[in-house]
């Protein structure tokens, strides 16, 4: 189950900013290397017979490359967030941190049911009664995610702000006092509900391979 966010309203040294972007850079180097491979593999398959077996395998690349893009971008604009020097900086990047995960959130799960069917996690629901034992796994994901999707804090007041630009409602978000610790937390509400889906995406690619 997903945990309450608790704020802690912890303020970094300049050294543990130094090693939070040192975490970061290897995450995204890490997740940006695999996006390249699923890539390629995608072109391979494009050019190859239509199977079955490549229908399957074209939406494990599908979800996987999505949640890597996402993943990739939460963790630059978090990390841009806090090494920002001044509070312009760092207002600007939590409102694009902020739209992100709203834009990423809708895509992988969605906030409307009528929505949800065009979502990624419905695109892997679609394959999940080929692989029974992962399946516990995927509800529990699924349920952490309808959970959340309830939650009043996905910033569509601010994605709607920072897309359409009006310059007074623009204002008045960017001077929003920032808890930084309230707006990392939030951001790894998302990033952890990532990390499950690739490795829970990773095992089942594993074991349809091996099939």
């Amino acid at each position: 189950m997903i945990e309450e966010v608790r704020y802690n309203n912890k303020i970094l040294s300049p050294q543990e900013r130094v090693e939070f972007c040192k975490m970061a850079d290897a995450t995204i180097k890490d997740f940006s290397d695999s996006i390249e491979g699923m890539h390629q593999c995608m072109e391979e398959i494009r050019s190859s017979p239509d199977s079955d077996f490549n229908k399957v395998l074209r939406i494990f690349i599908e979800v996987s490359s999505f949640i890597g893009f996402s993943f990739c971008d939460c963790v630059v604009l978090t990390k841009s967030f806090i090494m920002a020097s001044n509070s312009y900086e760092k207002s600007f990047f939590r409102g694009k941190l902020q739209v992100q995960l709203n834009e990423s959130f809708k895509k992988l799960y969605g906030f409307a049911e009528k929505n949800r069917k065009d979502s990624y996690s419905s695109k892997l629901g679609e394959i999940m009664f080929m692989f029974p034992g992962f399946q516990t796994e995927y509800i529990d994901i699924m349920s952490d995610l309808c959970c959340i999707a309830t939650l009043d804090s996905w910033w569509r007041e601010t994605r709607n702000i920072e897309v359409h630009i009006d310059a007074d409602r623009l204002y008045a978000s960017r001077h929003k006092p920032i808890n930084e610790s309230k707006v990392v937390m939030e951001a790894c509400q998302l990033i952890n509900l990532f990390t499950c889906f690739n490795r829970l995406m990773a095992r089942m690619n594993r074991a349809y391979i091996i099939l």
